[in-house]
Order: structure tokens, then C-alpha cells, then sequence
């Protein structure tokens, strides 16, 4: 890397002297725009691309959709993508952004599929300058609508593009793309190791003979020592996963009320729709003896021995009792909530304490390498949204 570069001053900005501003339509080779209905659904099939599973740089297919190969072939009369090509939200939310690494999909509305020139666009490239402040300003200034800013393929096709020469836009991309492959690894291990535990989970707990109420075995919003005022860290609900046991969150500010909690407790949202969407967690990102604190719509679960702590997150994001846990709510609808008293008496099929040891022993070693490629990725993606404006501002210069 290198930053002994000539600038010269655009009208946008100031950009090294051999980059260009270029307006989309004259870099882009295709365009398929899949506006309208989305197409009829299917319990199996061809995977359905949707603007909600576009997020975070790459599309989340941890529940997904399809539609059947004969409404595939119905639908994608438009244009069919190709392996590499970028799909982009354009409403709802717009400029959320991913490379496709599957041509055998179903496109929904509310996308744009994007292909670069050849030789001239490189197709990550313009994933990571679309993800950049630079890329959203440029969306953002041709949006139109008040409360949700959308882009029409018309205006999209006006938005200007900085460009480097073909071969530094590669080298750009590499760059990025190598951190973002590790932080998709470190992600599917994490997957892997949390399957790995619910099979044990299953085999070890299924057959357990004996019947007791869930608050035999733990605690449930226990009591803890933070005063109004004090400073502490705080999870929101956004932090609560959906999907996996990590949460984590740099944010700190005064304690106000909330529900308290410390390494080894299991969270779960009690409220409509987060709990049926599955958001749980297991704390153990704070540091030693840290009490944080969180949404009135969290329910702690503390287990009385230390030997729980990785049954009950388990038994948490089991089917079977988050089942018992919906049909529980009351409330008027959009606002049902989950009693506590009624997880408290959740029957359970009580484990023997050799069973819950065993667990244990094999867990806290799988439970230490989730935290540690979990701490790896905000390291990893930290570094990369560090070096992201740089690049594709040509502040930071990249040769071979």
C-alpha cells in the first residue's frame, strides 16, 4: 500500500489524477430490474432472493425462501444473472448490497441486478464502492419518497461511479474481499459448532425420564447491583441475534431500568414478533464480574448451577419450548409478550446431573472457539470498515 499519490479537484471531490467520476449506464453491461409482485412462494425448489436477505454485505439464506423451477422459469424473463453479478436493494431499505455466488436463483422485487463492463468495472469493486459513504451519497442524492427513500432504475443509472484503473479496482477488491472472506468462514464455523451442539443437546436430553418445573434449575430476571445513574453496557434488542448465540455491543450509558445481567445468563426477547423470529443469546462477551443491562423485553435465564449454563441456551433455542413459550403470550395483538411465570413452570424433562456434566465438559470448549472467531470477525470487520472510505476515496493508494 502507498500513499504518495497526485490528486486533482473535481466537482465531487478530490481524486487521485488517474481516476475518473463515471455515470453508471456508460460502466455497467447489464441491468435487470425485477420490480413489481414477487413471485408465489414454494416449501421447496429454486432459493428466492428478497430484499430483506440482502444486508450486511452478503445475503442471509439462514431461513430461506423458494419458488418451484416451474415459476422460475415463468419468472426470470427479464434477464438471468451471472455467477459474480451484484444484486442491490432499491427500496425498503435501499443500498444494501451483495455479490451473487449462485446463478440458480429467483430475483424478487424491490432489486437491481448489476454487471460491470468488462475491463472496465470490476463487479466487487463496485460492491464495496456502492457500501461506501461515497456509493450511498451518490444513491441517496438520486432517491426520491419522504418516508422511504427508494431509487428508480431510471436515476439509478445516473449516479456516478469513481473509478480507478481496471487493475487497482481488482487489488481494491481483494483487499477487502479476502477480510470478508475470513469473517464468512470464522461466521459458517460458528454455524457448524452451534449444529454440533444442538445434535448433543438432542441426543444426550431427549429421552430424560424425569419431570420437573423449568425454576428448579434456574433463575429467572435475578436481582443484581447496578444503580441508577451508574455507567454500564448496554444490548438493545437489534443485538439479540436471530440466529446463534453471539451479542455483543460497545455501547454504554447511564443504567435507567432494564433487565441485568452477566457472563453465562441466556437472554431471550419475550415480546411479538422478536421471539417468534427467534432473537436469543448467550452473554459472554462482557468482561469478568461486569453486570449490563438491557430491553424491558429481554427474559434472563440464570441457571442456580454453573453446570446449566450451556443446557439452558440450548434448551432456549429449543423448538419445542420456544413453541410453549409463544403459545404463552397475552396481550392485544402486535403487543403479546410472554409472562415469566409461565416459562418458570414450563415442564421440563429433567436431565440427570451426569448428562448436564458431560455437556458441559464438551461445550465449554466449542462455546470458547464461538467466542473467539466471533471476536475475531468485529476485529476483522472493524479493520475493513476502517479501510473502506480510504480506498475508494483513493486516499489510500493499493499496487502490486
Amino acid at each position: 500500500m502507498t500513499s504518495n499519490t497526485q490528486y486533482k479537484q473535481t466537482e465531487i471531490s478530490e481524486i487521485p489524477e488517474n481516476w475518473q467520476f463515471k455515470q453508471a449506464s456508460d460502466v455497467l453491461e447489464k441491468i435487470i430490474d425485477y420490480r413489481g409482485k414477487t413471485p408465489p412462494k414454494a416449501s421447496f425448489g429454486v432459493p428466492l432472493i428478497t430484499a430483506k436477505v440482502v444486508k450486511g454485505g452478503r445475503i442471509d439464506f439462514s431461513n430461506p425462501e423458494y419458488i418451484s423451477e416451474q415459476t422460475w422459469h415463468k419468472w426470470m424473463t427479464r434477464g438471468l444473472p451471472q455467477l459474480g453479478d451484484i444484486v442491490m436493494t432499491t427500496e425498503a431499505p435501499l443500498g444494501e448490497v451483495a455479490q451473487l455466488n449462485n446463478v440458480k436463483i429467483g430475483l424478487a422485487q424491490r432489486l437491481l441486478t448489476l454487471r460491470g463492463k468488462h475491463g472496465v468495472l470490476d463487479n466487487a469493486f463496485l460492491k464495496y464502492y456502492l457500501l461506501s459513504f461515497l456509493g450511498q451519497q451518490e444513491l441517496m442524492s438520486r432517491a426520491t419518497g419522504s418516508v422511504v427513500k427508494g431509487i428508480k432504475q431510471s436515476e439509478f443509472r445516473k449516479i456516478r461511479i469513481l473509478l480507478p484503473p481496471f487493475a487497482e479496482q481488482q487489488l481494491i477488491a481483494s483487499i477487502l474481499s479476502s477480510l470478508d472472506d475470513t469473517i464468512e468462514l470464522n461466521r459458517k464455523t460458528n454455524q457448524t459448532l452451534e449444529k454440533i451442539g444442538k445434535a448433543l443437546f438432542n441426543e444426550l436430553f431427549a429421552n430424560a425420564s424425569d419431570k420437573g418445573e423449568l425454576q428448579d434449575i434456574m433463575d429467572f430476571n435475578p436481582k443484581e447491583n447496578l444503580s441508577k445513574g451508574v455507567v454500564a453496557r448496554y444490548i438493545e434488542m437489534k443485538d439479540l441475534p436471530e440466529d446463534g448465540m453471539w451479542l455483543y455491543s460497545e455501547m454504554n450509558k447511564p443504567y435507567n431500568g432494564g433487565s441485568k445481567f452477566r457472563n453465562g445468563d441466556s437472554l431471550m426477547a419475550r415480546i411479538t414478533p422478536c421471539l417468534e423470529n427467534g432473537k436469543s443469546g448467550f452473554v459472554n462477551s462482557l468482561n469478568e464480574g461486569e453486570v449490563a443491562f438491557g430491553s424491558t423485553e429481554f427474559i434472563v435465564l440464570r441457571p442456580k448451577d454453573k453446570l446449566y449454563e450451556e443446557f439452558v441456551y440450548y434448551l432456549v433455542r429449543d423448538d419445542e419450548f420456544r413453541e410453549y413459550a409463544i403459545r404463552s403470550m397475552v396481550g392485544s395483538s402486535g403487543r403479546q409478550r410472554v409472562q415469566t411465570d409461565a416459562i418458570k413452570q414450563y415442564q421440563l424433562q429433567a436431565p440427570s446431573i451426569d448428562s448436564v456434566g458431560r455437556f458441559h465438559t464438551l461445550m465449554q470448549s466449542v462455546f470458547q472457539l464461538i467466542k473467539s472467531n466471533a471476536i475475531e470477525n468485529e476485529k476483522l470487520a472493524a479493520i475493513r470498515d476502517s479501510l473502506l472510505p480510504r480506498l475508494m476515496s483513493g486516499k489510500l493508494r493499493v499496487k502490486n
